[in-house]
């Protein structure tokens, strides 16, 4: 999407007519209509900003209707300079001040991140009733020429292609990695995550409501599914938050915890976070008014049915995430615990769909990578994908500290089976230091260094799979994809040893 002269589309009154204009001088291609009273609240606000002595070059420049790349988060008007950064909010008919406030204040979080000065309006177009967000965080009440005068202000060269500008790893928190912005409640959900969110709280309350009026004590189960790098956690985390004001919750982790959900556990009042081994051991979980289970795919047969039986008994509201598509191991896969949850049945199933985590051309190499068959949407250059490749052990090894010395998370998911001296130890194990499979379920990372060897290699139709050694347990194409799906911005893969398998992937960034 490319900027638009706001005073010229609008001389076009016509819905079909102005879609083709807007669209053409935005450079935009897709399906996606403006409908007529979005058409009409623009045009009315250009003319009352026309008469407030706007010119057509002050006009210049605006992104109408511009999307945040992998966000979903959306501005009506938006106008980048070398020193401003204005937004204006169009609301067609009143809405409250509380509402008009939220998205303000919303979008100043978003809008903050380019390092510019931020101004935001909002005009109700039915009454032409305007309101400007204070530095303060205030809302107050302005008119058509302050924001024509601020127009003034910001006619000078405006940035065209402010999408780069934008990086999702700046908005996309981990409450793993950063512990105090979860606390301090300094993120957004994506839209995708709100509405799961709104109706995953709706239907706890008709549960709640239902068991009330009938005297059931009986346990409710709900059920978030989503592949990788959907927003799961985060949005699990965040409803764990919501619920501790209501009552006493727990997050049942299956893996291990890291030093941040500690944090979040000890900060948080009436949330607890526990690993899913201690459960029946130091854990009891009888207390709790709602129990949330993370990664769920992962849990064994026995701790699954402990939850269960406790949700039974006690009447608790329990909520499953899971990816049934994430299980690293055979005996995961056979225990099916997301066929369970699904069999008990939930009172709610909600799936995120969105991909959120990485830019659509690390999600397509990804899938190619994984499918050689896979049929990406348009032509990629792959700019944000590093190829390389090791003759012997110490190449790779230095290779991999290179990575690592320019910020990159060295990952490894090889079976390990490399040895380079008498004692048989592992020269990757220190390089990966706690970022092994294990430890990185549910965490990020913008840079992300992998290693591959002969132990992997594609099938005849495509697929890559991997030697199952010296474990035959582990799935180990799955553990690879575990991995490769923590990144959010680069990844650089060193392929150690394995001809074949190089020139296959270079096949992917070559096409």
């Amino acid at each position: 999407m490319g900027p638009v002269n706001i005073y010229t589309v609008t001389r076009v009154r016509d819905e079909e007519l102005f879609n083709i204009v807007e669209k053409h001088e935005a450079g935009v291609h897709d399906t996606h209509r403006i409908r007529i009273h979005e058409i009409d609240s623009l045009r009315i606000l250009v003319d009352g900003l026309t008469e407030c002595g706007m010119t057509v070059s002050e006009a210049d420049g605006f992104y109408f209707g511009f999307t945040i790349p992998q966000i979903g988060k959306e501005f009506d008007l938006l106008k980048v300079t070398d020193k401003h950064c204005l937004n204006i909010e169009l609301k067609s008919q009143d809405v409250s001040e509380e509402a008009i406030l939220a998205q303000l204040r919303k979008n100043r979080h978003y809008l903050t991140h380019l390092g510019k000065r931020v101004i935001l309006f909002t005009v109700v177009t039915d009454t032409l009733t305007c309101y400007r967000l204070t530095l303060s965080d205030n809302l107050v009440r302005s008119d058509l020429r302050e924001i024509a005068d601020m127009l003034k202000k910001c006619d000078v060269p405006y940035d065209d292609d402010i999408g780069k500008s934008f990086r999702a790893s700046e908005y996309l928190i981990s409450p793993m990695n950063t512990p105090d912005k979860f606390i301090r409640g300094k993120y957004f959900l994506t839209p995708a995550q709100e509405y799961v969110k709104t109706e995953l709280i709706r239907s706890i309350d008709s549960a709640e409501s239902s068991a009330a009026s009938d005297g059931d004590r009986s346990g409710s189960f709900f059920h978030i599914t989503g592949r990788p790098g959907t927003g799961k956690t985060l949005l699990l985390y965040d409803l764990a938050r919501t619920l501790s004001d209501s009552g006493n919750t727990v997050i049942i982790r299956c893996g291990e915890l890291t030093e941040g959900e500690r944090i979040i556990s000890r900060e948080i009042s009436n949330l607890d976070i526990i690993s899913a081994d201690d459960l029946g051991i130091s854990s009891d979980i009888g207390s709790y008014d709602f129990v949330l289970c993370d990664e769920a795919q992962r849990l064994s047969i026995s701790a699954f049915e402990m939850i269960r039986r406790s949700a039974d008994a006690g009447g608790q509201i329990c909520i499953f995430s899971s990816d049934p598509e994430a299980v690293l191991t055979k005996a995961e896969h056979g225990r099916n615990i997301p066929g369970r949850i699904h069999a008990l049945p939930p009172d709610g199933e909600f799936e995120l769909s969105e991909r959120l985590r990485m830019n659509r051309e690390l999600y397509h190499f990804i899938l190619t990578l994984r499918n050689l068959g896979h049929k990406a949407d348009k032509p990629y250059a792959y700019e944000d994908v590093s190829v390389n490749y090791a003759n012997d052990i110490p190449e790779a090894v230095r290779l991999i500290t290179y990575f690592r010395s320019k910020g990159y998370v060295f990952i490894n998911a090889c079976a390990p089976r490399h040895s380079d001296g008498e004692d048989g130890s592992d020269p990757f194990a220190e390089l990966a230091e706690e970022f092994d499979v294990q430890h990185i379920i549910g965490r990020e990372y913008d840079k992300v260094v992998m290693l591959m060897d002969s132990s992997f290699y594609y099938d005849e139709n495509g697929y890559l799979k991997g030697v199952p050694e010296p474990d035959p347990d582990y799935i180990y194409p799955n553990l690879f994809y575990q991995g490769i799906t923590r990144v959010r911005e680069k990844l650089s893969l060193v392929v150690l040893d394995a001809p074949v398998l190089l020139r296959n992937i270079l096949g992917i960034i070559g096409n």
